[in-house]
């Protein structure tokens, strides 16, 4: 009789009784197998198994033990010599039917663990009929197969719980890869919600990275099918996960439209630049508080001030990389001129404090805040220059970084609680 799904190659153990290992390999009638026996049982493969069995299979692999009461030794012979017996035959795990009836109890234990990770299915055979009233050997010519997918869809609930803690801790590249691991082993049922989630903590590690575009692409697509999994699975823990996914997928529309407009040279609104800035900002507070790296937090908080200044210069036609004299008011010109002036272009080119003077100098609101918190600025900015992603070798601690944030948060005029977060991964 056939089996209603292909396998590639049917790994069985052989020991005690050949009846079964018969029956399983005439019901699935398998092309290549890979025998797993002891050093007593391998000569039964051949003076056993096959006279019992009418199918003949093209190729064959043995995997013998050393000891076949000894489980870590069994394993041990698994998992050493699978690789080679698999390539030999000129097939992979995947599609592996892994039939653990023959052999000692520990070489049926051994076989389930050496192949837990891999994308296989599991077979037994049983029977209605058996010896000593039903407690000991099924009977031959009562054999039943019983055959189960791998279990790793219940094991999946701590893979979940570890892809939870990467994701709510801002370790997305390394939540995708646990995502990516997952939907290599489990079944059809939470394949596709582990495939949405690859995709989509991709995604965050993009925004994380400022590609903005690339986030946006990943995000349109695994917000969808997350969404869809969630309501088509029944999974209510999981709806406001979801629908703040979509929320951000809604925001990063919006940065990756800015984004793209300022890669061309033209400046998005001050809305826009704004909700750039805050994105920022959003980010180094999670860089700090949840990946624990104040040194990246307080580059971020840099960043937001260095653009939020460009983008109100720019808002009065004025290019920092290229000013001229006649942009500067008459109190600064001449400083800056002397200063800041580009030998070749003849162009004035002045950085973040530079920038506030002149926003300042304007009667710009922004030069307003900085002017009021000029000493305090240059005290934490002295703090980021001796750090160790800038000028010198002292490690940023927290509470720099929360001096830094309070000043980038009032330069831009909100508070903490203005800030986005991030939608929370439900971990039990």
């Amino acid at each position: 009789m056939p089996t209603s799904w292909e396998i590639s190659c049917l790994l069985i153990s052989v020991g005690g009784s050949p009846a079964p290992v018969a029956y399983s390999i005439e019901h699935h009638r398998p092309a290549k197998i890979v025998f797993f026996a002891s050093r007593a049982s391998r000569s039964e493969i051949e003076t056993a198994v096959r006279p019992l069995a009418t199918h003949r299979w093209t190729d064959q692999e043995i995997i013998t033990t050393p000891d076949h009461e000894d489980l870590s030794r069994c394993m041990e012979a698994l998992v050493d010599g699978l690789p080679a017996a698999l390539a030999n035959l000129g097939v992979s795990s995947a599609g592996m039917l892994v039939d653990y009836t023959g052999g000692t109890k520990t070489m049926s234990a051994a076989l389930v663990l050496a192949t837990i990770h891999l994308p296989v299915r599991y077979g037994y055979v049983g029977g209605k009929v058996r010896t000593k009233e039903g407690l000991g050997q099924v009977l031959d010519g009562s054999e039943a197969l019983v055959i189960t997918p791998n279990p790793w869809d219940v094991l999946a609930l701590d893979v979940r719980r570890r892809l939870a803690r990467q994701f709510n801790r801002g370790h997305f590249a390394e939540a995708a890869a646990t995502a990516d691991e997952a939907a290599g082993h489990v079944g059809e049922r939470l394949r596709p919600f582990f495939l949405a989630l690859k995709v989509l903590c991709d995604g965050y590690a993009r925004w994380h990275g400022f590609d903005y575009p690339g986030a946006a692409s990943a995000l349109k697509h695994s917000a969808h099918k997350l969404g869809e999994w969630v309501r088509t699975a029944g999974q209510q823990a999981f709806e406001p996960f979801a629908a703040g996914i979509q929320s951000d997928r809604d925001r990063i529309d919006s940065l990756a439209a800015a984004f793209r407009d300022l890669n061309k040279g033209t400046q998005p609104d001050n809305a826009a630049m704004v909700e750039l800035v805050k994105d920022l900002a959003a980010q180094a507070q999670r860089t700090c508080r949840l990946a624990r790296r104040p040194d990246d937090g307080v580059a971020r908080l840099y960043s937001a001030l260095e653009k939020l200044a460009k983008a109100a210069l720019a808002a009065r036609g004025i290019d920092n990389s290229a000013a001229t004299d006649e942009q500067i008011p008459q109190p600064l010109r001449e400083e800056f001129a002397a200063q800041y002036a580009d030998a070749a272009t003849g162009t004035l080119r002045f950085g973040l404090h530079a920038s506030y003077r002149l926003l300042d100098a304007l009667g710009d609101p922004l030069g307003g805040r900085y002017a009021a918190n000029a000493n305090e600025l240059r005290k934490v900015l002295d703090a980021r220059n001796n750090s160790l992603l800038a000028h010198g070798w002292r490690p940023v601690d927290e509470a720099v970084f929360d001096k830094m944030l309070d000043l980038t948060l009032d330069f831009i005029g909100i508070g903490r609680g203005d800030l986005p977060v991030l939608p929370s991964f439900p971990e039990d």
